[in-house]
């Protein structure tokens, strides 16, 4: 229970508790930096006191290729846009939230309570979204919203959790179907098209195929596609207006591709932003609103529309540098190509989802809440990893002894 109770206390450190608005922005800040002190302290007696047996950290290399990404940017935050160290310093603190892979391997937390936190943790997020939608005009988050695409897009942290909880909750539907995950999936497909985001709503349904496709878990597809089929009409039918919002949305985009806010953006970023060839490397480090070079990034948000968080792993590039996207690729690929248990095999939907939406929104690499959930899934593969290569040895062990009892009558009759 403690440990379920550390991993809550630390993610809703990294989702600034949602952000009410009735919890001032000292406070939530103040408890960010209580959830990152506490990782440390853990970290610290870990190292000093802990001596029992630890499983193979696999992901350790590219989440130090990231860290060390966002430490060589503060560098070129305070040489090429005279923001200080200490400014950087503090500004950087969602970044610290990849401490949280090692805590997990810390405090060695089981799978079953880490994918529950999980699952609790989209479902929270879909309550407060649907009492926020209810309840709009007036403001429960102090977050933006938006009146757009024919609903109300409500931009609460913990976005993360919600894909992941309808991955894992679709994973367990497959394999033993019950009322409760039927309807979990339900809420939370509904929340993704709340949200009005095209390239959410579409890659989840894309990669939702895929896994009917191609999951060992699923044992008749025959049954899951008439039950897609018949549960597509309800849907389209309660969120008609927002599927022709985007649709309308998608033509006129399309008819104007050079007019497009997120291309102009990445061109304006990658082109003017960097003082100098070196800042290419290194990125330009993540801005304050305390310093001159948090001011230009706000005035480019105001006066142009341009939002780093707009485009993606580009906007990330532009803070953290190369070895951050090193980092993000190799994190990719193992995710996504190495072999997993059927189990955990909607972490590898995940991470394709991640994929199809590396470019456009915001990147759940360098958004702490986004972070958090990214760290459980390496956890969990870590765990399987682990637990398949015993089974493995076992079996092989097993199929030695069993040939040896075999051969032993026939030397004995010798």
């Amino acid at each position: 229970m403690s440990k379920k109770l550390i991993v809550y206390f630390i993610a809703l450190s990294a989702l600034e508790l949602f952000n009410f608005s009735f919890i001032s922005v000292d406070l939530i800040k103040a408890f960010q930096l209580i959830g990152i002190g506490m990782m440390v302290l853990i970290l610290i007696v870990q190292v000093v006191y802990q001596r029992e047996f630890n499983f193979a950290k696999r992901f350790w290399f590219p989440v130090v290729l990231i860290l060390t990404g966002v430490l060589l940017s503060m560098f070129m935050a305070f040489t090429g846009h005279d923001q200080s160290f200490t400014i950087t310093l503090i500004a950087q603190r969602f970044m610290y939230f990849y401490l949280f892979y090692w805590v997990l391997h810390a405090i060695k937390i089981s799978t079953d309570d880490l994918e529950s936190i999980i699952l609790w943790l989209g479902v929270t997020f879909s309550v407060f979204y649907i009492i926020q939608f209810i309840l709009y005009p007036t403001l429960l988050f102090d977050v933006r919203i938006a009146e757009d695409r024919g609903t109300i897009r409500i931009f609460l942290p913990g976005f993360t959790f919600l894909v992941l909880a309808y991955f894992l909750c679709l994973n367990r539907l497959f394999e033993t179907f019950t009322l409760g995950k039927l309807l979990a999936v339900f809420l939370f497909i509904s929340i993704l098209i709340l949200m009005g985001t095209r390239q959410v709503i579409f890659s989840v349904l894309l990669i939702t195929l895929m896994f009917v496709l191609f999951s060992r878990v699923v044992k008749s597809r025959i049954l899951i596609f008439m039950l897609v089929a018949v549960s597509i009409i309800p849907v389209v039918i309660i969120f008609q207006d927002i599927f022709i919002s985007l649709i309308d949305l998608s033509k006129s985009q399309s008819e104007s591709l050079a007019e497009n806010v997120r291309l102009r953006a990445a061109i304006f970023f990658l082109t003017e932003l960097f003082p100098n060839d070196l800042a290419y490397i290194t990125g330009n480090g993540a801005e304050s609103a305390n310093s001159y070079y948090g001011f230009l990034i706000q005035m480019y948000k105001d006066a142009y529309g341009f939002y780093q968080s707009d485009i993606g792993l580009v906007g990330d590039y532009t803070k953290f540098g190369t070895l951050f996207v090193l980092g993000v690729f190799i994190i990719m690929y193992m995710t996504i190509f190495r072999r997993t248990g059927d189990r955990f095999s909607y972490i590898k939907y995940n991470y394709i989802g991640i994929l199809l939406t590396l470019f456009t929104g915001g990147g759940p690499f360098a958004m702490a809440d986004s972070i958090i959930a990214i760290c459980c899934t390496l956890y969990i593969l870590d765990i399987d990893y682990h637990d398949r290569m015993y089974l493995e040895e076992h079996d092989e062990d097993e199929e030695e002894d069993e040939s040896e009892i075999i051969e032993e009558p026939s030397f004995i009759n010798k």
